[in-house]
């Protein structure tokens, strides 16, 4: 008898919700679409008070007096593009004519890299800020050589100093770096497993001199390099099938030479006049 009676309720509470009324259903929607057409009224307004002329304007100088170059330029956009005929777009134009070089140069500065500043000199030769992109720039070739000089000396190798060389060829100390290279080619020639022996020059005269000359014959078939690290420093390049002479100091010598791909090495007690004929040959066994 219990379960007729639960059913019963639940039927009477089903028939009691669904008896609204259809004026009043209708009245009902009808408010709620109002209200909705309102709202969108209201965020049409909003939005015309906030994407107007005078507010974009103002918003953009705003950001432009902040030095916020690229939210102003949004701004000033916004304004030529929404409202072209307004009295207000042609204040905006004018701020949009300077404020790509005003990027620029902001960019130049915050960056602090050689790139950025030669861009802006780039795009503005004659610009606002020529004047202090050239002095900015020469600023941090200096900034930018001292760092290189200190790295090359931290790696201390012929091709880090060959790499300075190239980035800063007027460097005060070049002729020393240039002295430099030639010993550590040297050292690393001499210091490499794959590096062949070469053989004793042939001395004729001048035994026991103050200074020693070599004369040199390059028959290997290619550009022949030769450099002497001791008491002097030097290096001489000698095209196929050429001779030259070299005038050293006299003393210890070692003695790296180059040609066809191929580096030999070898140590000499200069004392007088000398000569050597490089040649290359291919032995059978």
């Amino acid at each position: 008898m219990k379960t007729p009676y639960l059913l019963l309720i639940s039927f009477t509470i089903i028939l009691l919700a669904s008896c609204v009324p259809e004026s009043e259903h209708n009245k009902i929607v009808s408010e709620r679409n109002e209200l909705s057409l309102e709202n969108d009224s209201l965020k049409k307004e909003l939005e015309g008070i906030k994407f107007g002329a005078p507010n974009l304007l103002s918003d953009g100088k705003s950001f432009y007096e902040a030095k916020e170059f690229v939210k102003a330029k949004e701004k000033f956009q916004a304004l030529v593009e929404r409202h072209p005929d307004m009295p207000q777009t042609l204040e905006a134009n004018k701020y949009l004519k300077n404020i790509d070089e005003e990027i620029s140069w902001d960019a130049a500065q915050n960056n602090n890299d050689i790139a950025s500043v030669d861009q802006y000199l780039q795009y503005y030769p004659k610009g606002k800020y020529s004047s202090k992109a050239r002095s900015k720039k020469s600023e941090l070739k200096e900034l930018n050589q001292q760092q290189a000089y200190d790295n090359a000396v931290s790696q201390n190798t012929s091709y880090a100093w060959k790499q300075f060389l190239e980035d800063y060829p007027n460097h005060p100390k070049a002729s020393a770096i240039k002295r430099k290279i030639i010993q550590l080619e040297v050292d690393e020639i001499m210091g490499n497993s794959n590096t062949g022996k070469m053989p004793a020059f042939d001395q004729y005269g001048g035994y026991g001199s103050d200074n020693s000359m070599v004369e040199l014959k390059n028959n290997t078939g290619c550009e022949l390099t030769v450099r002497y690290s001791g008491a002097d420093v030097k290096m001489v390049i000698i095209p196929v099938g050429s001779s030259r002479s070299v005038y050293l100091t006299s003393g210890s010598y070692k003695i790296a030479a180059s040609a066809c791909g191929a580096n030999y090495a070898g140590n000499e007690e200069l004392h007088g006049n000398y000569g050597s004929t490089f040649y290359i040959s291919h032995s059978r066994y």
